[in-house]
């Protein structure tokens, strides 16, 4: 079953949908979108059971493909391109491996196309514990989080998931779902263990994360025989938060914009 996806259109001109990571949502791109949006439609997507898209129990890669081809379809778009970060970097590969007939270009943020022994149950414990009708502020939140998760960034980034409804706080994503999920979420689906395809494809990751490692090529090449492989220096997992003028300006020159 697909799942309507929440979105945002920031110009005009070749269609590019950006998918985001785990926790995420589609406004964590706002800003590179609105520049990359010079010269193309730039179309930020909700992925399911993040931001204000649908919720569903499903969570498999090959389901969240099929939720953004529905909404390309919906929008009549015949042939786009994908820009993906981590979580939605496997979605977009995915979904261009189940549908290459309709992608025109490829971007991978910080991600490859294997299973990753990365472990996020006990941050989504830690959220699910949070006693969201005794929080009074996201300040409180903040400073309950701040007793399990030590980074403040992290929290900011995971926060942005509170919201207020009526006179209580929620969560907005599904952590439950992403929880029943986890174990998917970290594989690459068997269901396109075949498949390859010659789009243009570029993996842009950063120096100082280990999610895209040199023992990583052979397998990208089988999936992505076109592709080419950009390190940002002094970057991070968040390669587009970490250095977004670099990103931007090796995105638009791999998608023909200078």
């Amino acid at each position: 079953m697909t799942v309507e996806l929440n979105y945002q259109i920031h110009g005009e001109g070749e269609p590019v949908l950006v998918l985001h990571g785990l926790f995420g949502s589609g406004r964590n791109w706002s800003s590179i979108a609105k520049q990359l949006s010079s010269h193309h439609q730039v179309i930020t997507v909700d992925l399911r059971n993040h931001g204000n898209s649908g919720h569903d129990v499903n969570m498999g890669y090959p389901e969240m493909a099929n939720d953004v081809i529905n909404l390309t379809q919906q929008l009549g778009l015949n042939e786009f391109s994908l820009i993906g970060h981590s979580m939605g970097g496997k979605t977009a590969m995915v979904a261009s491996l189940l549908y290459p007939e309709a992608i025109h270009k490829l971007v991978i943020v910080d991600i490859a196309p294997v299973s990753y022994l990365t472990n996020h149950d006990d941050l989504i414990a830690t959220m699910l514990s949070l006693p969201v009708h005794e929080i009074q502020s996201r300040n409180h939140a903040d400073e309950l989080l701040a007793k399990q998760i030590a980074e403040p960034t992290l929290r900011k980034f995971l926060l942005q998931n509170l919201v207020k409804d009526g006179n209580d706080y929620t969560w907005r994503i599904n952590l439950q779902a992403i929880q029943e999920n986890h174990t998917k979420l970290k594989q690459f689906p068997e269901d396109v263990k075949t498949l390859s395809h010659n789009i243009p494809t570029l993996f842009l990751s950063g120096s100082l994360s280990d999610y895209v490692k040199p023992e990583h090529g052979e397998t990208i090449s089988d999936y992505f025989p076109q592709h080419e492989h950009v390190v940002v220096d002094n970057a991070n997992h968040w390669v587009h938060a970490d250095k977004p003028g670099e990103v931007i300006e090796i995105i638009s020159n791999f998608m023909g914009n200078t």
